[in-house]
């Protein structure tokens, strides 16, 4: 970079400008020129907001790149600064906005914060190397359905701020709820969630996620009592639509839940076709302790980790034991012991058993409840039970067929059992509940290419390369969306764009079982036999995977017999 010698100083690590290097306590690390140039913008305006297009245009010159350059960079930050995209020291991400480097810098002179980016700035970033036309975007004029609309986590306002737990799981009911209201569209949580702390304006989250309204909100929860504060926002100007404040017993939370849930209904005008698609009081436990530890272990099991995957269960056998009626809390308990089984993290003789019994008892607790016959589908599909498996599929989609997890999880049963055709369609249709959720439809678009389909298949890569590369858009680690994106573009013919997407993946979640994976299926697609083979072998030795599944994955047709794929399968026993 030019200009008089600049140095910055943070924890140990100072840069110079001139000498172009990044040292910690006096060692010099290893930097490429443009992670370099990266870093010292951020160091430039420590503390504020840097867009990603003001970062490509200081370091790029906003040249025909991809963003996703600038998203290599940062990982590559991440790794010698020792930082961790979901618990930042240093270099924090504003999902769909930019980056700021957060740690205390000395030596740093003063300088104003970047410009907010103008509107005629922002349509000149520069095109993804895709398959199709480029980077999707909402177009400036685009309107999204007016009946649809975007929860966000809700701010936890008590006084320990050790309720996210409790916050997380009062939004994710509501968007629940709302996602069986036919005629409404609803964001996934996988996509709303992540304006967690974002100081993003609702007009913008609304563009990126295609919605007509942002609901937001807080809770404040003291004892037996809790407030919780509700507002539901226009997106196309920002202006409240309804808002509301509920002060209450903590046993009244589900009253609560469906009150909000019913005045978004009301205020984008949808009409309920039954009042039962929205009753949140009906399976409540009698115990709201029972409810705590609920609501703890689902936000374990989202969490994804080994720790938080073993230590799940017994939050749900510590809600059962205060509430032995509470039926989510059964089907918890199943749900929780049977990932443990499926990522191999625990062995059948050692859960099977308790898995099978809580599913029973969620059954008889609650028999029209369609998720504990999800439960009890997945517990006695990885049992071996296929048939009873099907029906108990059968029955949760009968009773909700909007349930996502219900047409997901049975895809995936399918899949394993070699019934291809059926397993696409019922991915298909988890994907229409979830439209901004790309995962099933990238399975079946696999899926539908190994079965000789390639129009079909084609088709479905489109969808999920749109989906995945908007996802990115709005949050730039999002290393499920590349590795995805990688593999349809590779179907579609754009190679090196994925390449390029595969690579970025790798960097961000180096030892990552589902990275790993991926990327293997990837390489072996792309007929780059050894390096797959290296990556498969990888992921396995994480000790996850799951043996059906991989046994009846096309995309390793080109390494079936091969000798060291047979071994590498033969270590899943």
């Amino acid at each position: 970079m030019e200009g008089p010698r600049i140095t910055y100083a943070f924890d140990g690590f100072r840069l110079d400008t001139v000498s172009h290097e990044l040292r910690r306590d006096g060692v010099a690390i290893a930097l490429e020129p443009k992670a370099f140039d990266v870093l010292a913008e951020l160091l430039a305006h420590a503390g504020a907001l840097v867009s990603r297009d003001e970062l490509l245009d200081a370091v790029w010159g906003h040249r025909h790149v991809t963003p996703g350059v600038l998203n290599r960079s940062i990982a590559q930050l991440r790794r010698v600064l020792g930082d961790d995209a979901d618990n930042s020291r240093y270099i924090q991400t504003v999902h769909a906005l930019g980056y700021r480097f957060i740690a205390p810098v000395e030596d740093a002179p003063a300088r104003a914060a970047p410009a907010a980016s103008s509107s005629s700035n922002m349509a000149s970033s520069p095109p993804d190397a895709v398959a199709t036309t480029g980077r999707p975007r909402n177009e400036p004029g685009a309107t999204p359905p007016a009946a649809s609309v975007a929860i966000l986590p809700f701010t936890d306002l008590s006084e320990a701020k050790d309720q996210d737990y409790f916050c997380d799981g009062l939004a994710e009911e509501i968007l629940s709820a709302l996602t069986r209201v036919r005629g409404l569209r609803v964001a996934s949580r996988t996509s709303s969630f992540r304006f967690r702390d974002a100081d993003t304006d609702a007009r913008d989250i609304g563009r990126l996620l295609n919605v007509a309204a942002i609901m937001e909100g807080s809770v404040r929860k003291a004892g037996k009592r809790v407030r919780v504060t509700a507002q539901l926002i226009d997106a196309s100007n920002g202006y409240h639509l309804w808002s509301e404040n509920f002060d209450r017993r903590l046993e009244d939370i589900f009253a609560i839940q469906e009150e909000i849930a019913r005045s978004v209904v009301d205020a984008l005008r949808v009409s309920l076709k039954t009042t039962a698609a929205i009753d949140l009081k009906r399976y409540a436990p009698r115990d709201m302790r029972a409810y705590d530890f609920y609501l703890r272990g689902r936000q374990l099991e989202g969490h994804t980790t080994r720790v938080s995957w073993h230590h799940a269960p017994q939050m749900f056998r510590r809600a059962i034991e205060l509430d032995p009626d509470y039926a989510q809390a059964h089907a918890g308990l199943a749900d929780a012991l049977t990932e443990l089984l499926l990522w191999r993290l625990a062995k059948p003789e050692d859960v099977l058993d308790e898995a099978i019994a809580a599913s029973r008892r969620a059954l008889e607790l609650a028999p029209e409840l369609a998720e504990v016959h999800v439960a009890h589908a997945h517990v006695l599909s990885l049992a071996g039970e296929h048939d009873a498996a099907t029906a108990a599929f059968e029955r949760a989609i009968a009773l909700d067929p909007q349930l996502y997890e219900a047409n997901y999880y049975y895809g995936r049963h399918c899949f394993a059992c070699g019934r291809v055709g059926r397993a696409i369609e019922l991915l298909e249709a988890a994907h229409r509940v979830r439209p901004d959720e790309f995962q099933a439809l990238a399975l079946a678009a696999g899926m539908a290419y190994g079965i000789g389909e390639p129009e079909r298949g084609a088709q479905l890569a489109r969808g999920t390369l749109e989906v995945a590369l908007r996802q990115v858009e709005i949050d730039p680690e999002n290393v499920r969306a590349y590795y995805f994106a990688a593999i349809m573009q590779l179907h579609l013919g754009d190679t090196e764009a994925g390449r390029s997407n595969v690579e970025i993946a790798l960097e961000l979640r180096p030892d990552d079982y589902g990275t790993l994976y991926n990327a293997a299926c990837f390489y072996a697609l792309d007929g780059e036999t050894t390096h797959a083979l290296d990556l498969l072998e990888r992921a396995i030795s994480t000790g996850e995977g799951f043996r059906d599944w991989i046994e009846n994955d096309a995309d390793f047709d080109s390494l079936r017999d091969l000798p060291r794929f047979g071994a590498l399968i033969a270590r899943l026993d």
